[in-house]
């Protein structure tokens, strides 16, 4: 078959499947509602956890946000194993994979090219190939929320943590671009997937980022 074909076949099955909108249906399963009028309104694994935990209580919460985490996860993993058993350059076809996943669940064919944000998709590709990277990942972005949160004044509290890693999305953007870097050192053949990924995942964190402005100007982001 021809080459450039097989990469429009991939990338094609790659969007295909990372547009099943898993968030969705388990949504409408368990509570008989259509997330996207609720919460952030996308269809992504924290919106679930917001729903189903204020529906149902965080018994139900967290354990529903860690399932449709891993489906979200599991879309991007499948998309970069079935590329990179069709393409032999490792790093294209695992490129191609993550970042026709992670469109397609942005911007799901089944949702009016709507969606999550991505994240989920991206981050079950660091894991599945590269452990280390996937926990270096997390930390880095971590330490970003943690610092930025208290550059802009929060005080170290109770609410600290939870304020850090739940609304301050400036400092977790941050983690993310400067991830990219510490990924093309220490993982230069997922460079390209976590480049094209995070750029999609900002992307869709816009209006969070351009909210979380306006609050800071308003002086209001820590008197909600």
């Amino acid at each position: 078959m021809n080459i450039t074909i097989d990469y429009v076949l991939i990338a094609l099955f790659s969007y295909i499947i990372g547009s099943i909108p898993f968030a969705l249906i388990y949504v409408r399963l368990l509570l008989g509602k259509d997330m996207r009028q609720f919460g952030s309104k996308n269809t992504g694994a924290l919106n679930t956890l917001r729903i189903v935990s204020h529906e149902k209580g965080k018994k139900w919460g967290i354990p529903s946000f860690l399932f449709v985490f891993l489906l979200d996860a599991f879309k991007a993993v499948l998309a970069v194993i079935i590329a990179m058993h069709f393409i032999e350059n490792q790093a294209l076809a695992i490129t191609l994979g993550t970042f026709f996943s992670i469109i397609g669940h942005n911007y799901s064919m089944f949702l009016k090219f709507k969606g999550g944000r991505g994240a989920a998709s991206l981050m079950g590709v660091f894991l599945y190939l590269n452990p280390i990277v996937f926990i270096g990942w997390i930390v880095i972005i971590i330490c970003f929320m943690f610092l930025v949160e208290i550059l802009m004044g929060g005080i170290i509290s109770k609410k600290f943590v939870k304020n850090a890693v739940s609304e301050q999305i400036i400092g977790r953007v941050l983690g993310e671009i400067y991830a990219v870097w510490w990924i093309s050192i220490f993982a230069p053949v997922l460079f390209y997937p976590a480049l094209l990924g995070t750029v999609l995942i900002v992307i869709a964190h816009k209006d969070r980022i351009e909210n979380q402005i306006k609050k800071i100007k308003a002086k209001k982001y820590f008197n909600d």
